[in-house]
C-alpha cells in the first residue's frame, strides 16, 4: 500500500491511498500544513485499515470534489491536522463483477456481494433444506399416524365391549357379512364393500414391511389375513373420519363374560383387520399408515402342505365354447375334436382359475387331498389310484372346506380326445379316479391351486 502525492482543492488537502493501481481511500486534511505520512498511516490504522496489506478495501471517489463540499472544516488543534473519517458502513447487493464496488457518500459506506456469492449462499440454503425438511415431514407424519391408530384402537375396544354387553359380539353371525350388520350399529360406517370390490373402499395396493406390493383385490378370504380356519370372506368398509378397513370375522369366537376383564377390554380377537388410518392416500405401507390387527397378509387363501389353494370351490362352473375358431381355444386346444366343445365345463373351470391367477390341480395334488381327508398318510393314495372301503374324516374335510360326494376336475385332459378332462370323486365310501370325464358335466366342481 502506498500514498500518492498530495492534492489541493478549496483549501483542503487530500491524499489518496493506493493499492495496486486503484485508489482505495482519500485522506482529507484542513489547513495549509503538511500532512505527514506517519500521521496518515496512524489514522488509517485507527479506523481499521491494515496498512501492510494490499487486500483491504474501503470506499473511494473518482470525483472527490463532490464529496469534500460537506466536510466540516476545523482548525488545527494542538498543531495537528484533522482527518475526516467514515463512521457508518452498510451492505448492499450488486450484480457488478470484479469484486466490491465501493461508494462514498459523506459518512456512509456500502459494500455489495457479487452474483456468485449470492448463488453460493442460496445453494447452501437449498442443500440444508433438502437434508432437513424430509425428516421433519416424516416425523410429523409418524406422529399423526400414531395418534390416529391410538384413537381407532380406543373406538374399536369401546365398540366391541358394548357389543359384548349387548350380546351381539358372538353367536349371532355366521359370516363376516352378517357380523357387519351388527358392527356398523356401534361404529359410524359410511361405506361397505364386498370382498370382490375391496378396492372401492381401500387403497388398491399395500406395501408390506419388506417392501413388496400386495394387491388388495386378492384379500378375499380370512385365510388372506392369516386365519384360514375361520373360513369366512373379508369385507371392506370406511368410517366417518376417513379410516379404511379390510376385516374378516371368526363366527366360532368364544363368548366371554362381558363384565370380566377380557370382556371389558373388548373381544378384538374375534376379528382380523387391516386398518389404514390415512385412507387411500399414500404411502399405504404396513408400519406407517397401515396397522395390522390380529392379521398377517398372505396371498394364499388356504395353505395345504407346501401348496396354496383357494378356500372355496368354483360351483357352478360357467361353460365356455372351445370349438374351432373360438377365442378360448387356449383352455382346450383340441377344438372341435372334443365333440362336447360347445359347452365345455372343464375348460370353463380352467379359465376361471386362470382369471384368478391360479390353475386346476394335477391328478397327484387331488390324490394328496384325498390322502389327507381319508387319513391315509401311512399309505398315500397315488395320482390315478382308486381306493374303496375307506371313509372320509368330516372334520378334515370341513377344515379344507371340501365337499364329499362330489367330483373335482383335474388339469389333465381325458385320455379320450372326444371327451373333457380327468376328475377325482370324493365319496363317503371311498375315492376314485376317472380319466374319461365328459366336458359337459355341469355338476362337477373345481378347486383352484397355485
Amino acid at each position: 500500500m502506498k500514498i500518492t502525492a498530495r492534492e489541493k482543492q478549496n483549501s483542503l488537502r487530500m491524499l489518496t491511498v493506493i493499492a495496486g493501481s486503484k485508489p482505495l481511500y482519500h485522506v482529507v486534511s484542513t489547513g495549509g500544513g503538511v500532512t505527514s505520512r506517519g500521521l496518515i498511516y496512524g489514522h488509517l490504522r485507527h479506523i481499521g485499515i491494515n496498512t501492510s496489506s494490499n487486500t483491504c478495501v474501503l470506499c473511494y471517489a473518482k470525483n472527490y470534489k463532490n464529496h469534500i463540499r460537506g466536510i466540516k472544516k476545523k482548525g488545527n488543534e494542538g498543531g495537528k491536522n484533522m482527518i475526516a473519517k467514515l463512521t457508518k458502513h452498510k451492505t448492499a447487493f450488486t450484480l457488478s463483477e470484479g469484486g466490491r464496488r465501493p461508494l462514498l457518500n459523506l459518512g456512509q459506506c456500502r459494500t455489495a456481494f457479487t452474483l456468485a456469492e449470492v448463488l453460493i449462499t442460496l445453494s447452501v440454503i437449498g442443500i440444508v433444506a433438502a437434508l432437513t425438511i424430509p425428516s421433519m415431514i416424516e416425523n410429523h407424519n409418524n406422529k399423526a399416524w400414531s395418534t390416529a391408530k391410538d384413537l381407532w384402537d380406543k373406538k374399536l375396544v369401546e365398540a366391541t365391549r358394548q357389543m359384548n354387553i349387548d350380546g351381539v359380539m358372538t353367536g349371532v353371525a355366521s359370516s363376516t357379512e352378517d357380523y357387519m350388520n351388527y358392527f356398523k350399529k356401534y361404529v359410524k360406517v359410511i361405506k361397505t364393500c364386498e370382498n370382490d370390490k375391496l378396492e372401492n373402499c381401500y387403497a388398491p395396493k399395500i406395501v408390506q414391511t419388506a417392501g413388496e406390493d400386495v394387491e388388495v383385490s386378492i384379500l378375499k378370504r380370512s385365510g388372506n389375513l392369516g386365519h384360514q380356519d375361520w373360513n369366512t370372506n373379508t369385507m371392506g368398509f370406511v368410517i366417518a373420519d376417513g379410516t379404511t378397513v379390510v376385516m374378516a370375522y371368526n363366527p366360532n369366537c368364544n363368548s366371554v363374560d362381558p363384565f370380566s376383564a377380557e370382556g371389558q377390554s373388548g373381544q378384538v380377537g374375534c376379528m382380523s383387520m387391516l386398518i389404514d388410518v390415512n385412507g387411500k392416500k399414500g404411502p399405504n405401507r404396513v408400519g406407517d399408515d397401515i396397522e395390522l390387527k390380529n392379521a398377517t397378509i398372505s396371498d394364499c387363501d388356504m395353505q395345504f402342505g407346501d401348496k396354496c389353494m383357494a378356500a372355496s370351490d368354483i360351483y357352478p362352473i360357467t361353460p365356455i365354447n372351445t370349438c374351432d375358431g373360438s377365442a378360448d381355444l387356449e383352455y382346450d386346444d383340441r377344438g372341435s375334436t372334443n365333440r362336447l366343445c360347445a359347452t365345455n365345463y372343464w375348460a370353463g373351470a380352467k379359465k376361471e382359475c386362470a382369471t384368478n391367477g391360479m390353475r386346476l390341480p394335477s391328478g397327484q395334488e387331488l390324490a394328496d387331498v384325498a390322502t389327507y381327508i381319508y387319513k391315509q398318510e401311512s399309505n398315500p393314495i397315488g395320482a390315478t389310484e382308486e381306493r374303496g372301503d375307506i371313509t372320509p374324516d368330516r372334520t378334515r374335510a370341513a377344515e379344507l372346506n371340501w365337499s364329499i360326494s362330489w367330483n373335482y376336475w383335474s388339469s389333465e385332459p381325458s385320455i379320450i380326445t372326444s371327451r373333457g378332462g380327468c376328475e377325482r370323486r370324493f365319496m363317503s365310501f371311498g375315492t376314485y379316479w376317472d380319466n374319461v370325464g365328459y366336458s359337459d358335466e355341469a355338476y362337477y366342481r373345481a378347486r383352484c391351486f397355485k
